[in-house]
């Protein structure tokens, strides 16, 4: 009886090891590995079209509800995407992706915020994420 307590230590110790080497090390590496390709292929472009400008994040759970804007995700896009710029690319990745998409465009044309080039990329996945990019 004196041992149980360090034996059921031990046992814990194993278990949350093994754990994070099954659950959270692969994830980790695939989103390492998503993270490289997506910086890889915006250098690519950076080099084909002479791109410069900076990928920015909202956050999910403010700027979204029920899969459509709150007036803190309208307050943003109206403070932060400037018409000084030419192009804005944005990056919506959630598991209703093309309904937040669609929302996200409507309220742009509404507020007839118009780009020389606007490119939107709809991911649908479990990671929920909204970046922009504006360039020059």
């Amino acid at each position: 009886m004196k041992y149980l307590g360090w034996i059921i230590s031990i046992v814990l110790i194993i278990v949350i090891y093994y754990t994070y080497k099954t659950q959270y090390v692969p994830i980790k590496t695939d989103l390492d590995k998503l993270e490289e390709e997506i910086a890889m292929w915006e250098n690519v472009l950076k080099g084909e079209k002479g791109m410069d400008g900076t990928r920015d994040r909202f956050a999910i759970d403010r700027f979204f509800r029920d899969d459509r804007l709150s007036p803190y995700g309208e307050v943003e896009i109206l403070r932060k995407f400037d018409q000084n710029y030419t192009e804005l690319e944005i990056y919506i990745s959630a598991p209703h992706a093309i309904t937040r998409a669609t929302d996200v465009i409507a309220f742009l044309a509404d507020q007839k915020l118009v780009y020389e080039n606007f490119t939107c990329y709809v991911v649908i996945d479990s990671i929920e994420r909204f970046e922009y990019k504006l360039v020059k």
